[in-house]
């Protein structure tokens, strides 16, 4: 049951996505940006970014379940519901610390240098830092998610 709810669950976030990119660059991209129209002003980018917005919000609290769930019932389900025994909680937590400790690793080699954003030149280095290792680790998961889902598809079933 829990199987088909994810796979249910994936399925229309990535078709949610894939209609609000398409219809972010089909519907009004081009528009030119007011203030330099040099710039483009995508027509749908608070629908995008509302829908990272929401993507980030359930990761975090799908995140903080799990870490609790798997903390307190230290992975108490049988091999067939879990498919792991006794390991849950120690996994959760090793995926935690060590998303943790890469932010910090991207945090430190990320570089600080003045940006020119929209004409304007972005000088504060914390925002940049925070992007640059954002980016990199938005990369970083596409690959892993991608192989992931080879993987699962390819797998045994």
């Amino acid at each position: 049951m829990v199987e088909k709810i994810s796979k249910y669950t994936l399925w229309a976030g990535m078709g949610i996505s894939i209609v609000i990119l398409l219809l972010f660059f089909a519907v009004g991209y081009d528009r030119p940006f007011e203030e330099n129209p040099k710039f483009t002003d995508p027509m749908l980018t608070d629908a995008l970014l509302i829908w990272t917005y929401f993507l980030t919000f359930a990761a975090i609290v799908v995140t903080v379940w799990s870490l609790i769930h798997g903390a307190t019932t230290k992975g108490t389900g049988t091999m067939k519901e879990t498919g792991l025994v006794a390991k849950c909680g120690t996994i959760a937590w090793g995926i935690t610390i060590l998303s943790l400790i890469c932010g910090a690793i991207l945090g430190i080699i990320g570089k600080d240098e003045t940006m020119l954003i929209n004409g304007k030149d972005w000088n504060d280095p914390t925002d940049i830092i925070i992007t640059d290792m954002s980016l990199v680790a938005i990369f970083v998961l596409l690959i892993v998610t991608i192989i992931a889902t080879i993987y699962s598809m390819v797998g045994k079933k």
